[in-house]
């Protein structure tokens, strides 16, 4: 099948990685949400929090640390360490998205169709940033779900955890440090002679 075939592409780039971040995240979460607020639903238009995050998938786990910076609507960066190595950055926008292995050098760049192919259902980056802020959606059946605890400043309560299961693939992330209204500037720059991740239909 196409989607198993592309399926091998991302989890040996991952898993050269050293963890599942954003696969198993993105495969919990199908295109049947429908959330119902972006920036009208907070009050702050940006956000840094940093914490750690423990991924399942077939019955193997990876931890890694993630930095997490998001300009509520304009764009959402995620960076993956591991043993304090910079492993792994993504950069979405509303319109394209950047993945970036580190330790192959390999990145792919593009649009959000080849989720598509990849896990067989559509996301997006208004998807993507209303995961990582509780914004409101509707769960689709098979997916559980699960927001807790309160931290931040009283102005701005944030969940303390979030954990996920849909199928094979789990999610614990533990929030540690955020901060509302003063984000740090960012990158995602492709490596030098990296090599790109080309997701060709297979017949």
């Amino acid at each position: 099948m196409r989607t198993t075939r592309y399926h091998h592409i991302l989890w040996g780039i991952l898993n050269a990685m050293r963890n599942h971040f954003l696969v198993a995240l993105l495969s919990i979460f199908s295109s049947t949400f429908s959330y119902a607020q972006t920036a009208d639903s907070t009050r702050y238009t940006t956000i840094h929090y940093k914490g750690k995050a423990l991924i399942g998938a077939n019955d193997e786990y990876r931890s890694c640390q993630f930095n997490l910076v998001n300009a509520v609507d304009s764009f959402l960066f995620i960076q993956i360490n591991v043993a304090g190595l910079d492993i792994g950055r993504a950069m979405a926008t509303p319109n394209n998205i950047l993945l970036i292995n580190k330790i192959e050098r390999k990145y792919y760049e593009g649009d959000y169709s080849f989720f598509q192919k990849l896990l067989g259902f559509e996301i997006d980056f208004f998807t993507i940033q209303a995961i990582f802020n509780s914004f409101p959606f509707s769960i689709p059946e098979g997916v559980h779900l699960s927001y807790q605890g309160e931290m931040g400043a009283d102005e701005y309560p944030f969940f303390k955890t979030l954990t996920g299961e849909y199928e094979r693939y789990s999610l614990e992330l533990e929030v540690k440090k955020v901060t509302f209204n003063d984000i740090p500037e960012v990158s995602a720059t492709i490596p030098k002679n990296a090599t790109p991740i080309l997701f060709c239909d297979e017949d």
